[in-house]
């Protein structure tokens, strides 16, 4: 007597799923755009069935909430981490080290980047952590400026312009870079964006 196949597993008892499913997505992002990711795929990629991925996440746009929140801690440390090295007391460098960090993480982890920053994700207000991280990276980069406008280093441009003009400007070479519009090797990256990005840190100086 033939044996019977064995139905589609309906759990699956992972030490992490979320995390898994989370990996998959960024992995599958690499070859493809967020617009395209399904749960179903992404289920396939981790090796269960789509139900389980649906007790984490109610749709995609959720999965790809959750994949932008780690992103966005990515990004934070990084930026901490580059503050950290920068001169306390000399507001361009710090401005530089930020713009440094910001388009090394772009290259690092396009796949992610892509996600972070390509279609809104909380028009509902559905996650509102994602809302705060990127909420406290606006903070950091604010901060910066604001600080180099006490200490007299930059001039008193309203700083939300400023953070939109630096936003723009990384955003713009991070992303002709990650699709080789700009062909840079990644050994010369920070030095090519300090190159980009001297006119405008210079440009704020009084």
């Amino acid at each position: 007597m033939p044996r019977r196949s064995k139905p589609a597993r309906e759990t699956y008892h992972h030490g992490d799923l979320r995390n898994a499913l989370v990996t998959a997505a960024v992995e599958l992002v690499e070859g493809s755009s967020p617009e395209e990711l399904t749960l179903r795929e992404v289920s396939r990629r981790v090796g269960v069935n789509h139900r389980a991925a649906y007790r984490h996440f109610k749709d995609k746009t959720a999965l790809l909430a959750a994949v932008a929140e780690d992103g966005y801690r990515a990004l934070l440390d990084a930026m901490d981490q580059a503050l950290a090295k920068a001169p306390r007391t000399n507001a361009e460098e710090r401005l530089m080290a930020l713009a440094v960090a910001y388009v090394s993480f772009a290259i690092d982890q396009p796949a992610r980047y892509r996600i972070m920053f390509g279609r809104r994700l909380n028009e509902d207000g559905r996650f509102p952590t994602l809302e705060e991280l990127v909420g406290r990276a606006y903070a950091v980069l604010a901060g910066e400026l604001r600080a180099g406008q006490v200490s007299r280093q930059f001039h008193l441009t309203p700083v939300r312009e400023l953070v939109f003009g630096f936003w723009s400007l990384t955003h713009g070479f991070a992303s002709l870079a990650i699709v080789r519009r700009l062909k840079v090797k990644r050994s010369l990256l920070d030095a090519w964006t300090r190159t980009v990005f001297a006119p405008f840190v210079h440009g704020l100086a009084r």
